[in-house]
């Protein structure tokens, strides 16, 4: 007898709770990061300033794996995007990274198969500040690329190169207050994947700029970013793009394990473009899994 699709549905999120559970297990923890007081405590914790490859203070030898499902597909969509990296800090100023998206079938719907459909790499190198005030910069590289042939709606079908050079200072130590910065180019190159850029997303080769503010609140983060990006000095498209993102970050710690960390995200973001004016919200919980080389334990 052929066993229920909510049935199948429920043994697979149980499964990935207990796998989760499991990774509690009772271990002896990584060192605390080596960070220049709470700069580098606070843009580890917030991770949508991922995204702008500000400069890290992981400690030498540390790994750090993670994922964070899109579980509001479960409503919108045929399937779970379901993304999975690493971060490693190779020497005291070098970190490399790597992502790969898959997705699947949740049950619920339609069905829409599975694979994986982004990769994403890159490195950074970073000038480490003297002090705990002293401005913190980086630049490094990221490559974006579709796989395989998935669902149209995720990919737009080209091959991302972003170059870039990122900075981070204390704006008011007392107020545990934090600004940044990025400057990047987006280079595009067409795959063999039929193009499909979303709502206001620019369709060649763009220069991006990134700022904004983050606080360190007793048992919450919060940050206000604003990017603009512009197609008019790298092509002959003369279109821009601005957003604003304010974002509400809840480090979940009565459920963390040693070696675990999960973090909250809530976060909007309104957005000017060539198509218009879109606002939108988003919810988005990571889990995050830190380990340090053994060489560097002893």
């Amino acid at each position: 007898m052929n066993t229920p699709r909510y049935l199948r549905f429920a043994r697979f999120w149980l499964g990935l709770a207990l796998l989760a559970l499991a990774a509690r297990a009772e271990d002896e923890p990584p060192k605390p990061a080596a960070a220049p007081g709470y700069l580098g405590e606070l843009l580890d914790r917030i991770p949508n300033l991922g995204s702008l490859e500000l400069p890290s203070f992981m400690p030498e030898g540390m790994f750090r794996f993670y994922s964070s499902p899109h579980f509001g597909d479960l409503l919108h969509r045929d399937y779970v995007r379901v993304p999975v990296g690493m971060r490693a800090k190779l020497r005291d100023q070098l970190e490399v990274h790597a992502e790969v998206e898959g997705y699947f079938t949740h049950g619920l719907s339609d069905a829409a198969g599975y694979g994986f459909d982004r990769l994403g790499v890159g490195g950074k190198y970073v000038f480490t500040p003297d002090s705990p005030t002293d401005a913190a910069w980086s630049t490094g590289l990221d490559l974006a690329t579709p796989l395989s042939r998935p669902p149209s709606e995720l990919s737009d079908g080209h091959r991302h190169i972003v170059p870039n050079i990122a900075v981070s200072r204390p704006i008011f130590p007392a107020w545990r207050l934090l600004g940044y910065g990025t400057l990047g180019a987006d280079l595009l190159s067409h795959t063999a994947l039929p193009a499909n850029f979303g709502r206001n997303q620019l369709h060649t080769d763009a220069l991006t700029l990134a700022a904004g503010v983050a606080r360190d609140w007793p048992s919450f983060n919060t940050s206000l970013t604003a990017t603009y990006a512009t197609s008019a000095l790298l092509s002959d498209e003369n279109a821009h793009v601005f957003s604003l993102r304010p974002a509400v970050i809840i480090p979940l710690t009565r459920m963390q394990g040693k070696r675990t960390r999960l973090i909250l995200t809530l976060s909007a973001r309104s957005t000017w473009g060539p198509d218009g004016h879109e606002f939108g919200t988003s919810a988005n919980l990571r889990v995050d899994f830190l380990f340090r080389s053994r060489k560097d334990l002893k």
